[in-house]
């Protein structure tokens, strides 16, 4: 039998020998170490055992650095200084600022000269005034235009109307050509000032159409006037029919009475009679401000206000028919009970009326452009437009029956249906403010 050469058995000596010592060296690692990192392991016979390759190779010095503590407390270093940079930077500029708007000086002024006690709001009935810059109103909300406040109307063509308005005080007389339509009035005719009671947007059909936005102005010298006849038909607890008003002397409403003249007033048979009988017997000068939300022409216009002065006779007439009934043997046999509004005369006025609307001079009224409907001492009504543009007032016409102009005048202040519920509400709530103070001193706060 042949023998292995002593150079073949060398080699497998020496394999046998590297295995049982790798053997050995795996005893004595944990389990679960073991278990985590296990390869497979290739037994190889060669003379060397090949070098076991790891997965990734991971940079050694980059791995200390980031463990080392030192690295660390650096980066903090570094934060605390760019942050204590920044606060002293920050100091700087405001010391900075301070110095050159000079608020410093400012302030060391105003501690060397005190203001006096009055200046600083400490007497009673004194008006404080706060710092502020200069021109800046009282209430931000209010809007000023040529120095006149601007009352907001809710439509966004007409957004404002003017809180005070100049209205000539002689009508026609105040042209030289006796008061043809179409005449301007001239720059220096005699003016009278108004004040805004109540405004209202006017509105059509069901899907309530925006047709012009309506002011109620009063002048000013009647308010006293206004508010003295309001107080005594609050105070007085009799019907309107029968106020002796010589008889009253009070001067202001309580919450109680002003409620009542609240409610009064919104009320469509009492407000009937509370409107009716001032317009008519207190010969306050009143105006109505119409400005269109869209293009219209007068035709369109005065047959509205035609159909709302029929509807007022019509529930005057009624209202004359029930007291007759009402009052029953009292009234003669032979006596005819009829209303103020059912001879023919008004008939005839009111025909006045539509022709004064009729569109002789102009047929249109562009929305923006003013009609003024003016009622004077007489209860004559006053017609006149203001174009715009800085061109004066066109006279329109008038006419002296003043049972048609208190009938229009009542279509927007009482009644179930007024042309504008917003401007009835906006005059009732104006109204409860006037009589709520002293009679005349609402006057002087106007002037």
């Amino acid at each position: 039998m042949n023998t292995p050469s002593l150079s073949l058995r060398t080699p497998f000596r020496h394999s046998a020998y590297q295995c049982i010592r790798q053997t050995q060296h795996s005893t004595r690692i944990p389990l679960h170490h073991v278990q985590r990192h296990q390869r497979p392991h290739h037994r190889s016979l060669s003379a060397r055992a090949p070098t076991p390759m790891s997965r990734f190779t991971v940079n050694p010095q980059r791995r200390a650095g980031a463990q080392d503590p030192a690295n660390s407390i650096h980066r903090h270093k570094r934060t605390i200084v760019l942050c204590a940079a920044g606060i002293v930077a920050s100091a700087l500029g405001m010391y900075a600022i301070i110095g050159t708007s000079g608020l410093d000086k400012k302030a060391q002024i105003d501690k060397r000269d005190p203001p006096p006690s009055s200046d600083r709001g400490y007497d009673r009935g004194k008006i404080v005034k706060l710092e502020g810059p200069s021109g800046l109103a009282e209430n931000p909300s209010i809007t000023i235009i040529d120095g006149i406040e601007q009352v907001p109307t809710g439509n966004s063509t007409i957004p404002t109307f003017p809180k005070a308005i100049k209205l000539p005080s002689g009508g026609s007389q105040a042209l030289s050509t006796g008061g043809r339509a179409g005449d301007e009035f001239p720059t220096n005719a005699k003016t009278e000032d108004y004040t805004l009671l109540g405004l209202g947007i006017r509105t059509v059909s069901f899907l309530s159409i925006q047709v012009y936005v309506v002011g109620l102005y009063i002048a000013n010298s009647d308010i006293s006037a206004l508010q003295q006849h309001l107080v005594r038909q609050a105070a007085t607890p009799v019907s309107a029919s029968a106020v002796n008003e010589s008889a009253v002397t009070a001067t202001s409403l309580v919450p109680g009475e002003r409620e009542a003249l609240r409610e009064m007033l919104l009320d469509p048979e009492k407000g009937q009679e509370v409107w009716n009988q001032m317009l008519r017997d207190t010969k306050i000068r009143t105006a109505l401000r119409i400005v269109p939300t869209r293009n219209t022409d007068f035709l369109h216009l005065r047959d509205g206000w035609v159909r709302a002065i029929t509807a007022q006779a019509q529930s005057a007439n009624a209202r004359a028919k029930e007291v007759a009934a009402k009052q029953g043997s009292s009234i003669p046999a032979d006596a005819v009970v009829t209303s103020e509004f059912e001879d023919d005369s008004f008939g005839t006025a009111l025909n006045d009326f539509k022709s004064l609307f009729g569109g002789g001079v102009r047929k249109n009224v562009p929305k923006g452009q003013i009609l003024y409907l003016l009622r004077n001492k007489m209860g004559g009504l006053e017609t006149m437009l203001h174009v715009g543009g800085g061109k004066p007032l066109v006279w329109l016409g008038a006419m002296d029956d003043e049972r048609v102009s208190r009938l229009l005048w009542m279509g927007y202040l009482a009644g179930k249906k007024v042309a504008s519920e917003g401007a009835r509400k906006s005059v009732v709530d104006a109204v409860m403010e006037i009589v709520e103070r002293p009679v005349g001193t609402v006057e002087q706060r106007v002037a």
